[in-house]
């Protein structure tokens, strides 16, 4: 039943798109690291965030409403490191059904390239603020 759909039988083509299918999921790997990255920096400041409510810690000036400020910086990025991900395993599927089905998805794939690279830049952008952020409630910079 398999053997009758159209391009099956070319096993050089689906080679093709498994070799040109493995940059994008190394890729993912990349991103999925970011998402790492940002959720452990998130965990963070829920953690100070909940000292500094329960007593245990006490707060610098304007603390939480800069946690709280990071936190949605980290928590949109976060956001848009899943979106780039997502985008990039549907431009995974849609290799193989082009392939598969004979369509001419070109136009399709660099789309879903671009807007997965799109995503990832807005990610690492907010990345930058939620740091930049960070950096200007250090306590070592009140006295500069």
């Amino acid at each position: 039943m398999l053997a009758n759909l159209p391009g099956l039988n070319d096993i050089a083509e689906i080679e093709r798109v498994i070799q040109l299918a493995i940059a994008p999921a190394f890729l993912l790997s990349g991103i999925f690291s970011l998402v790492t990255i940002l959720a452990n920096r998130l965990a963070r400041m829920i953690d100070r965030e909940r000292a500094v409510r329960a007593g245990q810690a006490t707060p610098l000036p304007g603390e939480r409403a800069y946690i709280v400020r990071r936190a949605r910086q980290a928590h949109r990025a976060i956001g848009a490191c899943v979106l780039a991900a997502f985008l990039l395993c549907l431009l995974i599927i849609m290799s193989f059904a082009g392939i598969l089905l004979r369509l001419d998805v070109a136009w399709v794939l660099a789309a879903l390239l671009v807007a997965s690279m799109l995503a990832l830049m807005v990610a690492l952008l907010l990345l930058l603020a939620e740091i930049g952020l960070a950096f200007r409630h250090l306590p070592l910079l009140e006295g500069e």
